[in-house]
Formats: C-alpha cells, sequence, structure tokens
C-alpha cells in the first residue's frame, strides 16, 4: 500500500510474522504460577528512515527478532497476605539491517515488571490495601543505539474499605515517593523528547448505593 508523509511518497509490503510460544500453568491450593516463552520472527520489518534534510519515511527493512520469556505468579501467603509478580524479560533486535545491523529496536525495555502485596486484615472486615510496585528496565531511544533511557522504578498504595452494604470508601497514593521520571522517552529530529511522569497524586473517593 502506498503512504505519504511530510515531502515523500512511498509504497509499503505487509510484514510478515512466524511466531512459537510455549506456556505452563500450575495451581495449588495457596498458589497459581504462569510462564510463557516465546520466539518471533517479523520479514520485511517496517522502519522509519530519515533523509538529509530531516524528512521522515518507511521502508520495508529485513528481518527483526523477538524472543523472551513472560512469569507470574499469585501466593496467598497467609490468611490475611497475598502476593502477586509479573515480569518479562524480552530482546527486540534487527537482523542484520542495512542501517541499523544487529541493534536493538528502539523503545522496547528488556524487563518490566508489577509487583502487589494485598492485606486484608481480619480484624477489619471489608478492608482491602495493596502496595504496587512498577518497574520498566532501561531501553534506547532511537534504533541506531546512540541515546538510552535508564527507564523507572515507581511505588503506589491503594485501600478501599466496604464501610456497610450501600457505603464503599476508597483512597490511593501514586508515585508515593514523587520520583521523578518519563512515561514514555524518544530520540528524534536530533533531540531526546520525555513524556514526563505523574508527580505523586493522592484521591479519596466514596460511594454510595441506593439499592
Amino acid at each position: 500500500y502506498s503512504l505519504r508523509t511530510d515531502n515523500i511518497s512511498f509504497t509499503l509490503d505487509p510484514e510478515i510474522s512466524d511466531t512459537i510460544e510455549i506456556g505452563y500453568k500450575l495451581a495449588s491450593t495457596t498458589t497459581q504460577f504462569e510462564v510463557a516463552v516465546y520466539l518471533m520472527s517479523i520479514d520485511d520489518t517496517i522502519v522509519r528512515r530519515e533523509n538529509t534534510d530531516g524528512d521522515r519515511f518507511y521502508v520495508n527493512g529485513g528481518k527483526t527478532t523477538h524472543q523472551g520469556i513472560e512469569v507470574s505468579m499469585q501466593n496467598n501467603l497467609s490468611k490475611e497476605f497475598t502476593s502477586r509478580i509479573a515480569y518479562s524479560y524480552s530482546t527486540h533486535e534487527y537482523d542484520n539491517d542495512v542501517v541499523f545491523g544487529d541493534n536493538e529496536q528502539a523503545e522496547a525495555p528488556n524487563t518490566t515488571a508489577n509487583l502487589r502485596l494485598i492485606y486484608k486484615p481480619q480484624a477489619v472486615i471489608g478492608l482491602m490495601t495493596m502496595l504496587e510496585i512498577e518497574h520498566v528496565g532501561e531501553y534506547f531511544l532511537d534504533d541506531l543505539n546512540t541515546k538510552s533511557y535508564d527507564g523507572y522504578t515507581i511505588a503506589n498504595l491503594k485501600a478501599t474499605y466496604q464501610a456497610s452494604k450501600q457505603l464503599s470508601l476508597s483512597a490511593k497514593v501514586n508515585n508515593i515517593a514523587d520520583e521523578i521520571y518519563a512515561e514514555n522517552a524518544s530520540f528524534s529530529f536530533g533531540r531526546e523528547k520525555y513524556t514526563p511522569g505523574s508527580p505523586r497524586q493522592i484521591f479519596a473517593g466514596a460511594e454510595y448505593s441506593f439499592d
């Protein structure tokens, strides 16, 4: 199909991908565990190029390979505590591209993780609190792999309380430590670009049902 961007017209062929994925699940009275391993290759990968005037356009490049592992586990630590963790490690690389060689693809972190610790005290029926930690690992900002971003780790806290059949209360603190970080980082037109993440935010709410 044909496209146009800036002052350049170009034609692209569709990408063609082959994927292999193997997974395993395990469940017991206290633990649920899942793991998946995948390998994907994409031919005619659509990549962005830039001419000497700085105009962007897209072409069908060569092959890219994508492989990784994803793990998740929920564990009932006790009658009051539950933990949940999700972790992934992956690589996304060009395969002998005429410009990018075997570089890693831009804006594709190798690691991501999410950890949650949930507490439901038996002494206070209807109360649930949760500590959440989010992690995004380092990644390159450009396909030439000349610029990179360190990633970030932030923590959030949430609580809900079912005060009665009709009344529910909630509170949430995002980015507890008020970390300065970027939700997204990229490199284009010779400049690094960062989308700032939200600073510490505090929310409170109440919901009442007249049913």
